[in-house]
């Protein structure tokens, strides 16, 4: 088997520290990918206490510029990679709101991911009155990529739920180009914790969020409704954790202040043992962002057999089958969402049949198979090469 080259853009790696679900995705594949005999360069942003160079579980990251800055260094460190001899046989241009325009200078082959569409969150991330401006700037980006399939530069399209697929083909995409290369589980993690001590594990009267804490998250929403469970319970307890935005956070900390919150608590930057621990602890993750890709940390909480209640939104609706696994709310009703905590908080028997089927369908996924997926539209691509 040939070793392929592959040239991955993202503007953040998985030791970025704002990196989310985008990030592990692309990290556990990358790094399966070498061990399928893959060489991966992948190019991202460089914050301040990162290296310009490392490898990474045997892939090489290159990092350069900031969050705008990184789209122009990905063409220089392209260019310079192959006037000194490296060359790609494949490009992973890799979409977070702003997509890196692969087809305007690259001259192999193209596999476009994206995770999801920006659309209403340009109101969270910018301000609420760039929401038409941002989203009609998304799609005229997309506009390259949608010519580029037609002219066969861009040769496959993966995305990671049937919401973001969707919304694409809503774009002007050709539906059988775009291939759903679902999330996965590193059951190795799950498989090392005791598993006896994981049985016994009592819930405690606790609702945790967990992820990157930033605007389009919509955490006001939470606390909002949180507000309602201490007027009407004692015990509950919520924790907000992850890697936050400091403005957001200091955002967040305020409002729960002025509400008058007392059994709140935020927790930064904790570690992949503290998150699964507040996983199997609580009784419930609770979602309110206004759109995700598919949210990676609902099928954590579902391996950790916790359901979650989450608004009912694209990628979220995608991982959170409504009273089978969790619940789903009508994006914005506070009160609604304050109910299905207290639902779950309260009601042993309906959490626990939620919290095995959650468990159960977490079965289903695993990075290895996503990765196999993965693969498979790689090859597809790198095989036409071959023969051309």
């Amino acid at each position: 088997m040939k070793s392929f080259k592959i040239l991955w853009f993202n503007w953040r790696c998985i030791k970025h520290p704002l990196a989310g679900g985008a990030e592990v995705y692309t990290h556990e594949i990358a790094k399966r990918l070498v061990k399928r005999g893959y060489e991966v360069i992948l190019v991202t942003s460089k914050p301040d206490n990162l290296a310009k160079q490392e490898i990474i579980d045997g892939y090489k990251v290159i990092r350069a510029g900031n969050k705008y800055t990184v789209y122009l260094c990905a063409r220089q460190i392209y260019r310079r990679l192959k006037k000194n001899g490296w060359k790609p046989d494949i490009i992973i241009d890799e979409v977070n709101t702003i997509p890196f325009l692969t087809p305007k200078y690259v001259a192999e082959p193209i596999v476009m991911l994206i995770h999801q569409l920006c659309k209403e969150c340009w109101s969270y991330a910018i301000h609420p009155l760039a929401q038409p401006i941002g989203w009609w700037l998304e799609r005229s980006l997309h506009r390259t990529y949608i010519k580029s399939i037609k002219n066969g530069k861009v040769g496959s399209v993966i995305t990671v739920s049937d919401s973001t697929k969707q919304d694409l083909v809503n774009l002007g995409y050709p539906a059988d180009v775009v291939h759903i290369v679902y999330n996965g589980l590193d059951w190795e993690l799950y498989r090392s914790l005791d598993a006896s001590s994981r049985e016994n594990d009592e819930k405690e009267n606790l609702c945790v969020y967990i992820g990157r804490i930033t605007p389009y998250k919509n955490l006001e929403d939470l606390l909002e409704a949180w507000k309602i469970i201490e007027q009407e319970e004692d015990e509950p307890k919520l924790i907000i954790a992850g890697r936050a935005e400091r403005k957001y956070l200091e955002k967040l900390r305020r409002i729960a202040r002025e509400l008058g919150l007392e059994r709140i608590r935020f927790m930064i930057n904790i570690s992949q043992q503290e998150k699964l621990h507040l996983l199997r602890k609580a009784k419930a993750l609770v979602y309110t962002s206004v759109r995700e890709g598919w949210g990676q940390t609902v099928l954590e909480a579902a391996a950790c057999k916790t359901p979650t209640i989450a608004y009912n939104v694209p990628g979220l609706r995608d991982s959170v089958k409504h009273m089978e696994t969790g619940l789903l709310v009508e994006l914005g009703n506070i009160q609604e969402l304050a109910e299905s905590m207290e639902l779950l908080l309260k009601d042993d028997e309906l959490r626990e049949e939620l919290s095995k089927n959650a468990a159960k369908w977490a079965e289903q996924f695993s990075w290895d198979k996503t990765a196999k997926e993965f693969e498979k539209s790689l090859d597809v691509i790198l095989t036409e090469e071959e023969n051309c």
